[in-house]
């Protein structure tokens, strides 16, 4: 069955809409000060957070990776998910469950870091992680790796211009509001990097 062999990206699917709807896909303030990189106030359109420094203090790890979960309307969230689908389920087949997550978290935390530390907690997406597992198996085939993942060529050319259209504001003009521009860049560079060790390591989690 479907279910059993790509359980961990359905966990991951479940847990963004889950979370999504739990926020009210940005609606939901109270919800989303729990789940957000640090808690916030508003007075306003004034907001005050915590600083890196207070977040770790608090020992709140989970809001490293919680934000990926969150999606702020239903078209950010669909677009996401679809591609996690696609990408998410060739790694965990052919790798296993185990790396996939470990792509997941440390693209998903690194790219969070760093989109707070450009523009604040009010952000939300699995975008980075979209990026992560993308770039990986495309620069997986790319080095000839097996098994492949087989991706069609020009998708990574079509999530570069995606990627570029981001830092321009017109994706925000077309519905899928503000974009986290550095979360997507990061995310995309943890994938490429993590090519190597994800081949070194393959035996072991696959």
């Amino acid at each position: 069955m479907t279910w059993r062999r790509y359980w961990m990206t359905l966990i991951l699917l479940g847990l963004s809409i889950f979370i999504s709807m739990l926020v009210g896909f940005g609606d939901n303030r109270g919800m989303m000060r729990l789940l957000t990189f640090s808690d916030f106030s508003s007075v306003g359109a004034q907001i005050s957070y915590y600083n890196l420094k207070g977040v770790v203090a608090s020992g709140e790890w989970w809001r490293f990776f919680t934000p990926m979960f969150m999606h702020f309307s239903m078209l950010h969230l669909v677009f996401n998910l679809l591609w996690i689908w696609v990408v998410g389920t060739r790694i965990e087949q052919s790798q296993g469950p185990v790396w996939l997550l470990m792509i997941v978290l440390i693209a998903g935390g690194l790219s969070n870091l760093a989109q707070f530390l450009v523009s604040g907690p009010l952000f939300g997406g699995m975008s980075g992680v979209v990026y992560a597992v993308l770039g990986y198996a495309w620069l997986w085939d790319r080095m000839r790796f097996r098994p492949g993942f087989y991706l069609p060529p020009g998708l990574m050319g079509f999530m570069v211009v995606w990627l570029l259209l981001g830092y321009t504001g017109l994706l925000g003009l077309i519905g899928f509001g503000a974009i986290a521009n550095t979360a997507h860049l990061v995310g995309l560079l943890v994938g490429l990097l993590l090519v190597l060790p994800g081949h070194l390591l393959r035996r072991y989690f696959a």
